[in-house]
């Protein structure tokens, strides 16, 4: 896709397809599976005749929307009539949103209006034909699913009316086009330095320390000893557990090791894999460039992934301490 074809709206608009509460034991807008299958946003403001729908008349809109709901409150019924013309008026110069099945979905559409002269019960009165159909990712393909996403950008999902503009549009437009958080990298950018600030501090370590900090990882990450054999200097066999899962881990603590050492190492895992769910592979000072095979119950922890850890489980203090 071309920079000029994945160009967005600067603008993002909140829609609600048909009412909301449960119907067919779902959550959500009662109309969202016929817009989502026909890539669709579908509404109601079914007095307003189909014919003043497709013109989009604003004047006439106003006319007809106060003479055929006369019994809202005059702040309800401007805010009602706001929108309908939001969804009537140039709707293509906004990124339309909706959140439902546990996710943020988002598309574009075109800007004329299609109405039918008879409702339907599973669709609205009237709807917008997508330009973009709706998605629930981003435009790199990040999964938007909500229990990830800000609390800023979620807010909007519990908006009772149909149509609205999210406090926090900015917010969910850099979301969908995959922008950085400013402050969220500097924080990364940050804690990046402290790791390769530590990295010194694990090398310089004893290997009785080494293996102290190896084994305080395990506990922060919910691993505990069950067995231990070996020295320092030979390797020390773990066998831990996490008793939360019940899954057993085969961890070698070595002071030197190369990838003959891990190879050999990966072999006996294997051997066993009726007893342990994971291989992990420690190292103080490794010898030249270690790879682990395409498994994601083998790791290999050396300099910058033990780096990372200490950072990311609150151990960097423990560690200056045994420096102290």
């Amino acid at each position: 896709m071309s920079v000029k074809e994945s160009a967005l709206p600067p603008s993002v608009m909140y829609v609600k397809n048909g009412p909301g509460g449960k119907w067919l034991g779902r959550a959500g807008g009662k109309w969202w599976p016929v817009a989502q299958k026909q890539k669709q946003i579908h509404a109601g403001w079914k007095r307003i005749p189909p014919k003043d729908i497709r013109k989009a008349d604003a004047a006439e809109i106003k006319r007809l929307y106060w003479r055929f709901y006369p019994k809202k409150n005059r702040k309800g019924r401007t805010a009602d009539l706001n929108a309908l013309l939001h969804l009537l008026n140039r709707p293509s110069r906004h990124i339309w949103i909706t959140f439902e099945d546990g996710y943020l979905w988002w598309c574009t559409v075109h800007d004329r209006a299609e109405s039918s002269e008879r409702d339907a019960p599973s669709r609205g009165h009237f709807w917008l034909t997508c330009k973009r159909p709706w998605s629930k990712h981003s435009i790199n393909g990040t999964l938007l699913s909500k229990t990830d996403l800000p609390g800023t950008v979620t807010k909007v999902a519990g908006f009772k009316a149909t149509v609205c503009k999210p406090d926090a549009w900015k917010e969910i437009l850099r979301v969908i086009q995959d922008q950085p958080n400013p402050v969220t990298s500097k924080t990364r950018r940050a804690r990046e330095v402290y790791e390769q600030s530590i990295k010194p501090l694990i090398q310089d370590l004893s290997p009785q320390d080494f293996e102290l900090l190896i084994d305080l990882i395990l506990l922060r990450s919910g691993w505990g000893r069950v067995s231990r054999s070996g020295g320092i200097q030979e390797g020390i066999d773990l066998d831990v557990e996490n008793p939360a899962t019940g899954e057993h881990a085969y961890v070698q603590v070595k002071g030197e090791a190369g990838q003959k050492e891990f190879t050999d190492h990966l072999g006996r895992f294997r051997k066993r894999r009726e007893k342990f769910a994971r291989m992990i592979f420690a190292v103080h000072k490794p010898r030249g460039q270690m790879h682990a095979p395409r498994d994601p119950a083998v790791q290999i922890w050396t300099g910058d992934k033990i780096a990372q850890l200490v950072v990311r489980l609150g151990l960097g203090e423990r560690l200056e301490r045994m420096h102290a």
